[in-house]
């Protein structure tokens, strides 16, 4: 019997190994459909978002007076959690504008997501105002990272995952269209959306350049974009390396013709003619190179993409990167066609700064450490300077409009950036609890009502915030914090007397070791590395 019975245990193990590499070759990237011509009139297109916003609002937004953009950062749910609090405020929070009642959450027009911000920024601009209420339900209070795990080993992957061509970028993508989007692609965009414009980005893996899921950025590679689900483009703004694989893009560059192009885009071939330093020409010419590769699909047939935090973690390069491309005249005269009276930029900043414990002994770092300090640093850094530009560029924007209205007699285009980080908070116990929140696809319930909370109380708290809503004529913006965030105070003060009887029992007693220093989870790439250096150990040796 037992020798049978390994007989049969033997066949079946050979049988299923058959079909897992019988299967390897089934699973094929599917591609995005191709254009013959790109028609500049047609797809989901940011030009129109930023020129055309009368003609083309799905969410309910009340006057073209104020024009709302905002940028949601990378950072996993810690991002998407602490973006949602900021919209929670801001659709708590009701203004005046044309004398109708509204709030700065139903003015919206156009938002930036990176990353884990990218999971927020496309369920907004899909939803609109069911965004609140239904993305906390359907994926802030979700253990996404548990089912991803459980995907990974289940014995219906093992032959996908074995596949080239399918990979857990794109169980990734599954996951995020079976709890958010539901197949729906970008054609849904361009009809049913009811909320803001919004550009997804992840980062082109051979290049290093930002891509844009904008039909102007597929123009380029002779894709329709409206092919797209919205939840590969977002699983590719998420990949992040060594945790997720790259997602694959197929190009078909340089095999359609252009129609219509608007002049905004005619201004790009003549960089030489406008007005500009020689520096800054030298820079757009750069740029303009570095999107023409792609028009080559005989050199590229495929583009691979991985986290879009790798070369814009807060959102604003796009906006930067406008101001190279295009002449700064250039984008005075197109404000100056519009309706706008007042620019509102929101930065929404989930960069953390886990406790360190590396400079508190004489150790060497683990790799796990050494890994995610190669991967942090360069995005912090990168991030950081972008942030410095981009307060340049404000200031620079600020300046110029007051010159324009004195020459011309017109009230000038009011900014204001409104920038929020973590790193700002001014509860001191909810900005340690809310820094140390690591980059996981889940995160327990408490960290999840400490980034809402934090998020309320960094909007709510801002002078910026406060001078918008004087400038409505709303009056002063309430200094109080929020319920969510007076909650989560609450919470500090009582661990706060706790730990203070923690420490008159310490002192009162002799011969008590030290206090264990707080321990924090390393990001999940530490965790990919860390298990692959253990799991090789045993072959070395």
């Amino acid at each position: 019997m037992r020798p049978a019975l390994t007989t049969v245990i033997r066949h079946g193990l050979l049988a299923l190994s058959c079909a897992v590499l019988a299967a390897c070759g089934s699973v094929r990237y599917e591609p995005i459909k191709t254009i013959s011509e790109a028609n500049f009139d047609e797809g989901y297109r940011l030009y129109d978002s930023i020129l055309r916003r009368d003609e083309l609002t799905f969410n309910n937004r009340t006057s073209d007076k104020l024009f709302v953009i905002m940028t949601l950062s990378g950072g996993g749910t810690r991002a998407a959690a602490l973006g949602y609090g900021v919209l929670e405020e801001m659709a708590q929070n009701q203004i005046t504008l044309d004398d109708k009642k509204t709030t700065l959450f139903n003015e919206v027009d156009l938002v930036f997501g990176i990353s884990g911000g990218a999971i927020l920024a496309a369920y907004f601009g899909l939803h609109g105002p069911d965004t609140l209420g239904y993305f906390e339900k359907n994926f802030l209070r979700q253990n996404l990272q548990g089912i991803l795990k459980r995907q990974l080993f289940a014995i219906p992957n093992l032959s996908r995952l074995t596949s080239p061509e399918f990979g857990r970028g794109d169980l990734l993508e599954e996951q995020l269209d079976q709890a958010l989007f539901k197949g729906k692609t970008y054609q849904s965009m361009i009809s049913d959306r009811k909320g803001p414009f919004t550009v997804i980005s992840a980062t082109d893996m051979a290049s290093g350049n930002r891509l844009d899921f904008t039909q102007e950025a597929f123009d380029l590679m002779c894709l329709d974009l409206a092919d797209m689900p919205i939840a590969r483009a977002v699983a590719a703004s998420s990949s992040v390396p060594l945790v997720f694989a790259p997602l694959t893009l197929n190009n078909n560059g340089g095999n359609c013709t252009y129609k219509n192009v608007p002049e905004m885009l005619q201004q790009l071939e003549q960089a030489e003619q406008q007005k500009t330093t020689l520096f800054r020409a030298q820079t757009r010419r750069e740029m303009i190179r570095d999107l023409r590769q792609y028009a080559n699909s005989d050199k590229r047939p495929y583009i691979h993409l991985i986290d879009g935090g790798l070369t814009d973690n807060l959102g604003l390069r796009s906006l930067l990167d406008m101001t190279n491309l295009f002449s700064r005249d250039y984008l005075y005269d197109v404000l100056d066609q519009g309706t706008a009276q007042s620019i509102v930029i929101i930065n929404v900043n989930a960069q953390n700064e886990l406790s360190q414990q590396i400079d508190q002994t004489a150790n060497i770092p683990t790799m796990a450490q050494v890994v995610n300090s190669l991967v942090n640093i360069p995005i912090d850094k990168y991030s950081q300077e972008s942030e410095r530009q981009f307060r340049v560029l404000v200031d620079t924007f600020k300046e110029e409009q007051q010159r324009q209205a004195q020459l011309k007699g017109t009230p000038p285009v009011e900014i204001y950036y409104i920038s929020l980080a973590l790193k700002d908070l001014p509860n001191d116990y909810l900005r340690e609890q809310a820094l140390n929140i690591p980059t996981n696809l889940y995160l327990p319930n408490d960290a999840i009502n400490q980034l809402k909370a934090a998020g309320a109380t960094l909007l709510s708290q801002s002078k910026e915030y406060q001078r918008l809503m004087q400038a409505l004529g709303n009056g002063p913006k309430r200094i109080q914090l929020p319920l969510a965030a007076q909650l989560v105070t609450q919470e500090a003060q009582a661990a706060a007397e706790a730990e203070a009887k923690k420490t008159s029992t310490r002192d009162a007693k002799p011969n008590v070791g030290p206090v264990k220093p707080i321990s924090t989870d390393p990001l999940p790439v530490a965790n990919a590395v860390e298990a692959t250096v253990e799991a090789a150990e045993p072959a070395v040796m």
